[in-house]
């Protein structure tokens, strides 16, 4: 895998582009599922959570970390860890990297036959979300440099917000948030419409003038009950509107809602293509790649300028573990963050032993100066919670 350093010369500021490569020595996954209490959201509640975190290691012992999405259904880490060792790893174990743009084209050229004859679109660009991330963690762990630093020249302190949370939500839960660090909360919405919206519009009244509020519907509304519930919703001030529909509804829906809303809409996290998102820019105005399932680093640092370059606000969405959590806080960071950084504060035994709680005061969050994503994975501390797992070694194979 001999590629040029074009791509990456469009994605890195010119005093990064001097020639770079690392092997890949071994790549190794954690397909992980562990129970948790109900999380409650338009498409049902969610007990147990999924996620396939893979590592990649160079001949000199550094290792990057990238997360492969595994939503729904939890199991899903299982299948794409079938699909990341039966067709990509064995092919990236050994090669010399120049170019990660490029090298994710290459390896999606190992998982066409899936995506195409399979039609297995989403599992395909998770599996290579994750690995784009997962070199780019490497590169900068080689290079020596925080992830932020090596891709541009943002802040490392961002605006960050409370995610996932339960419309009733108790007073002691936010005072709980609260202490942490947080100040803007997001709340769960598209569901029992008329008991959650006047929950919702209560919430904001509890909050302080300060604190900001955001709600995610999880695309649970048609577009005729969108309207009727934005419109309710036009007195309560929100900082935007999430996924008030499917992204696939007809672009009239869209606009229509844009029209009637008293905030921005937002979403993202269920596009998977530069077209796509180029489509939603016309009623979006918070734009949230998800960069553990599509594009992963390359094209969400891509996406991310040119949305600050229009105006919009970029926040990229995350609802895993803290891997993908502060691989978006460093690509949000390389281009400029005057977006928020979404932080899901419901029980998950994934990252119980990586807390980020310290690095949060007052509503920002502070990223490390640790080379990389400045997190990795306590393998042993969650082994309880791994069903599958491979090692796969460039001078031959070992399943663990």
């Amino acid at each position: 895998m001999d590629t040029s350093s074009a791509d990456e010369g469009r994605i890195l500021p010119a005093d990064r582009q001097a020639p770079f490569a690392f092997r890949v020595k071994k790549i190794s996954a954690y397909a992980c599922l562990a129970p948790t209490p109900a999380v409650v959201s338009s498409f049902g509640a969610r007990r147990e959570r999924g996620a396939l975190l893979v590592a990649l290691e160079d001949e000199t012992g550094h290792v990057g970390w990238g997360e492969i999405w595994c939503g729904m259904p939890a199991a899903g880490a299982l299948h794409r860890l079938a699909l990341l060792r039966e067709f990509v790893a064995p092919f990236l174990a050994g090669q010399l990297v120049r170019d990660i743009p490029a090298c994710v084209r290459t390896l999606a050229t190992r998982l066409a036959p899936v995506e195409i004859l399979a039609g297995e679109r989403g599992p395909v660009s998770q599996v290579l979300a994750g690995l784009d991330s997962a070199l780019w963690d490497l590169r900068a762990r080689v290079a020596g440099l925080p992830l932020h630093a090596l891709l541009g020249t943002g802040s490392p302190t961002l605006r960050c917000y409370a995610s996932g949370i339960a419309p009733d939500a108790s007073e002691a839960v936010l005072d709980r948030l609260r202490s942490q660090g947080h100040r803007a909360f997001k709340f769960k919405a598209g569901f029992d419409d008329a008991r959650t919206l006047p929950l919702l519009a209560d919430q904001r009244r509890r909050l302080m003038p300060s604190e900001r509020m955001m709600i995610d519907a999880n695309c649970g509304w048609t577009p005729r009950s969108a309207l009727a519930a934005v419109r309710e919703l036009r007195e309560v001030e929100l900082e935007w509107i999430e996924e008030p529909i499917r992204p696939d509804c007809a672009d009239d829906d869209w606009m229509r809602l844009r029209e009637v809303a008293a905030t921005a809409l937002a979403g993202g996290e269920n596009l998977f293509s530069a077209a796509e998102f180029s489509r939603a820019s016309a009623w979006l105005g918070v734009v949230q790649p998800d960069v553990a399932k599509w594009g992963g680093v390359s094209q969400a640092l891509r996406l991310g300028r040119e949305v600050e370059r229009r105006g919009g606000l970029f926040c990229p969405h995350s609802f895993g573990t803290h891997i993908a959590a502060m691989t978006s806080a460093h690509v949000l960071a390389a281009v400029g963050g005057r977006g928020y950084l979404e932080l899901d504060v419901n029980d998950n035994p994934l990252r119980a032993s990586a807390s980020y709680a310290g690095w949060i005061a007052r509503g920002s969050i502070t990223l490390p100066d640790a080379p990389g994503i400045g997190v990795g994975l306590d393998v042993a501390g969650i082994s309880a919670h791994v069903r599958d797992s491979f090692s796969i070694a460039a001078a031959g194979v070992a399943f663990t």
